[in-house]
């Protein structure tokens, strides 16, 4: 997955939530393939990925863009900016979101509107605002980045499901809309994710590395998922591989959700 693929070089990708984590393994991937792209992220440390990014070659391809997904001013702001300093937005991968905890019981107005405002309102308003130049070039492709908690939450996950079970239905309901615009919507559902930020929990909950890739090791496929896994998965439905695919929900968990 790594060698250029045709149809993605020199295509203008977006990726919010791009800092770290599973954004930053699918930012480094298209760059791999040739594409510009543009990190969105509320957290400054982009500036530093992009910096990196840009060292290890990609200087003129690469651009970091600050931005708080959950204000329509900042959106506006990094699609202008993008189309500005790249031409056009191609691909749309909306990975940004966030994922604290809380119990319904425990939880207030302002944790569940922050949660539904950053995961969901944020891929909505970013489709919206990228769509109409798609349209007017009768193409693009918009991933969108699921979870396997909108299929089975836990009790101190519910705002978070219940955001990424909304991804789940603007998917579909834009794939449709779109299909005559020759626009294509998916998500990809990634399962458990071996991130920064999740192992730095598990260790926080008590658990050492050894122990943490000892439970991953029992997973579907025998090994823990890493940020590029879903990176090949977006990647794929970016590229012309899927061009008959559209409205679809591709789950990429190691077997897990089968087990």
């Amino acid at each position: 997955m790594t060698a250029p693929l045709r149809d993605i070089q020199q295509k203008s990708v977006i990726v919010t939530g791009g800092a770290r984590g599973i954004g930053r393994a699918i930012a480094l991937r298209f760059l791999q393939c040739g594409a510009h792209v543009v990190i969105a992220d509320v957290d400054e440390s982009g500036v530093a990925t992009a910096r990196e990014l840009s060292e290890d070659g990609y200087a003129s391809k690469v651009h970091f863009v600050r931005c708080d997904v959950s204000k329509r001013s900042d959106i506006e702001a990094l699609v202008a900016e993008t189309t500005g300093h790249f031409g056009t937005v191609d691909v749309l991968v909306n990975n940004a979101g966030i994922f604290p905890r809380c119990d319904m019981l425990q939880m207030d107005e302002a944790f569940w509107d922050h949660v539904l405002d950053v995961n969901l309102k944020g891929t909505f308003m970013l489709c919206q605002t990228v769509v109409p130049s798609m349209i007017e070039r009768s193409s693009g492709a918009i991933i969108n980045i699921g979870s396997n908690h909108a299929n089975a939450g836990e009790p101190a996950t519910l705002a978070y499901a219940v955001s990424k079970g909304g991804i789940v239905t603007l998917t579909r309901n834009l794939a449709k809309a779109l299909a005559q615009h020759r626009i294509r919507v998916n998500c990809v559902q990634p399962g458990w994710i071996a991130s920064e930020g999740e192992m730095a929990r598990w260790k926080t909950a008590g658990m050492d590395e050894a122990n943490i890739t000892a439970h991953m090791s029992r997973m579907g496929l025998g090994r823990m998922q890493t940020g590029e896994d879903i990176a090949d998965a977006v990647l794929f439905m970016a590229s012309d591989m899927s061009r008959q695919i559209t409205g679809q929900v591709l789950v990429v968990d190691g077997g897990n959700s089968v087990r």
